[in-house]
């Protein structure tokens, strides 16, 4: 009894560990890789994010929540707010993202990529934490992104999404 035991419990483990790897695995394949032109209403909106405090034009309203993932189309112009309704980072993600993504992507008619996980760039080859939330973007030296006056951009029109989820439910609050 005590041999098999062991061996349900190595099964569960083994399982945990490889569906959590394939995770981190398939989300890279989401990681935004081309150049990227980023505009100055969509850098204000990064910004937010990493303080986790931001204005949800669906509820139009400002809301305080835990970043979780920014995602930005490849053009600049459509983003995607991913946060924890919980200020203390006790929601459970999980393939979440993924879904969000793929389903924001089709919904707005924009390929959205994750330019940062919580407060992580991972954009290109860009592996950079940012410690300081009112960071100079322009002083980061970041590769393949470019950050533009929206004065000077082609943008006709920038797309805001959001979406909550809420603590240890993995249920979403999606605000539009």
């Amino acid at each position: 009894m005590n041999k098999l035991f062991k061996k349900i419990i190595s099964i569960i483990i083994l399982t945990v560990l490889i569906s959590h790897c394939s995770e981190v695995i398939g989300l890279k394949k989401l990681y935004g890789q081309n150049n990227l032109q980023l505009n100055s209403s969509q850098l204000k909106r990064f910004k937010d994010y990493l303080r986790g405090d931001y204005y949800s034009f669906e509820l139009e309203r400002y809301v305080s929540h835990q970043p979780i993932m920014f995602a930005i189309s490849n053009d600049g112009s459509t983003s995607l707010i991913f946060a924890c309704a919980s200020r203390h980072m006790q929601c459970n993600n999980g393939v979440e993202m993924y879904q969000f993504i793929k389903r924001y992507s089709k919904k707005s008619g924009k390929d959205l990529k994750i330019f940062a996980i919580k407060d992580k760039i991972v954009w290109g080859e860009n592996n950079k934490i940012i410690k300081d939330q009112n960071f100079d973007a322009k002083n980061l030296m970041l590769k393949d992104i470019v950050f533009i006056d929206s004065k000077e951009s082609n943008f006709t029109k920038n797309s805001f999404y959001d979406i909550s989820i809420l603590p240890h439910e993995g249920k979403d609050d999606d605000f539009e």
